[in-house]
């Protein structure tokens, strides 16, 4: 009986231990379940933002390619945006870079940005585009839908899905739309005619005089080319006188190479011997002092009140006139010069109709220079100078 007993004991005890034995390993089986199952959830939350992340950096970032040269632009907003430097290099263009400006320049073909605007300038035509243009970091990013617009001679395979664009064909031409045409190459004289040096705004006249000193800088004044001139050595000033040579070169391609410069810079006591010399004529031929003075005052300028002495200006005359007076107006190349002398920056600087504005009389002969910009808006509105400074200036 008492065998029997501990028999029994033996087989509870047998039993008991294997169920705690069995209990512990599912625990343990258990725990490592849950183990496994949070590794898991822990290693998915990770891959979940990593992927996160990765998009959110490479949302709207595009890869170039200029033929074999690659490169990566973050597009901002999702929208398309080239960067017109690496562009410029892929086409062989010219550059001029500052911290809020870029310029460029190929064919007779200029574009320009200006950092946080949204207005491009081609050949002098304001473009309004979606988006401001920012230069920094050795970049000038520009919206690639203006490139589209303005330009062709170039193939641009854009790939949205694999956010890849292909630029193919390294010829940059502009549109028609905004074409400036040149009878000659005149892509070495683009950067004066495109001029934004303060001094070519100056404005001189009988209400805006300057003094003996003017101008200040006589090393600026260079001497004009023999073949432009007649007359002995004539001085203009630099950015100026590169501008005429790209005007008159282009005269002379149309056969107007009659035509020539017989005045341009001209000293304070020079103008004053003319003046002199103007009233002491009339004075010879009957008039009174007073009333030859006056006469000569509607026409020409007192010493101090003379474009000529800031070496912007030209009078211009042909071989059959010799002398500067208003038959000029007669000629085909003063018609020539009515429509495309605003292409090298020049502008008829006293107009038949504005008389009463700039003080003097009408002169068919003087060119004044004021930079592409300027000159194309006096073209387009019929303003004289003091117009447009009185309209135009710092808006």
């Amino acid at each position: 009986m008492e065998q029997k007993k501990k028999k029994i004991s033996l087989y509870k005890k047998i039993r008991r231990d294997f169920y705690v034995r069995v209990e512990e390993s599912e625990k343990k089986h258990r725990n490592k379940i849950i183990a496994l199952a949070l590794v898991t959830l822990l290693l998915a939350s990770t891959l979940l933002f990593c992927a996160t992340l990765l998009e959110k950096s490479t949302k709207g970032q595009y890869v170039y390619y200029y033929g074999d040269v690659e490169q990566k632009i973050k597009a901002e907003n999702e929208n398309h945006v080239i960067d017109f430097i690496a562009l410029a290099d892929f086409c062989g263009m010219s550059k001029n870079i500052s911290i809020n400006n870029a310029s460029f320049e190929i064919n007779n073909t200029r574009v320009s940005f200006t950092d946080g605007s949204d207005i491009a300038k081609i050949n002098g035509i304001n473009i309004k585009m979606p988006t401001p243009a920012a230069i920094k970091n050795g970049y000038c990013l520009i919206p690639l839908s203006i490139l589209e617009r303005i330009s062709h001679g170039l193939n641009i395979i854009t790939d949205k899905n694999e956010t890849t664009i292909q630029i193919e064909g390294n010829i940059f031409m502009i549109a028609k739309d905004f074409e400036v045409k040149y009878e000659t190459d005149i892509s070495k004289y683009l950067e004066y005619i495109h001029s934004k040096d303060e001094y070519i705004y100056t404005l001189v006249n009988k209400q805006n005089p300057v003094d003996k000193t003017f101008p200040e800088d006589q090393d600026a004044l260079i001497e004009i080319p023999a073949e432009y001139r007649k007359t002995d050595v004539i001085y203009l000033h630099y950015i100026a006188e590169k501008a005429l040579e790209a005007m008159m070169n282009d005269m002379f391609a149309l056969g107007y190479n009659d035509t020539y410069v017989t005045s341009a810079y001209r000293r304070y006591d020079k103008q004053q011997q003319i003046f002199d010399k103007y009233v002491n004529d009339l004075v010879n031929q009957g008039m009174s002092y007073d009333e030859a003075y006056a006469t000569v005052l509607s026409d020409t300028a007192l010493p101090g009140q003379s474009e000529h002495q800031t070496g912007l200006c030209v009078d211009l005359t042909t071989k059959s006139i010799v002398t500067v007076d208003n038959r000029f107006a007669d000629t085909e190349v003063f018609a020539w010069l009515q429509d495309n002398a605003w292409k090298y920056g020049f502008v008829l600087r006293y107009p038949e109709d504005k008389v009463n504005i700039t003080g003097y009389s009408y002169e068919s002969w003087h060119y004044r220079f004021v930079g592409f910009d300027i000159a194309k808006i006096m073209h387009q509105t019929g303003l004289c100078y003091e117009e447009y400074l009185e309209n135009f200036w710092d808006k």
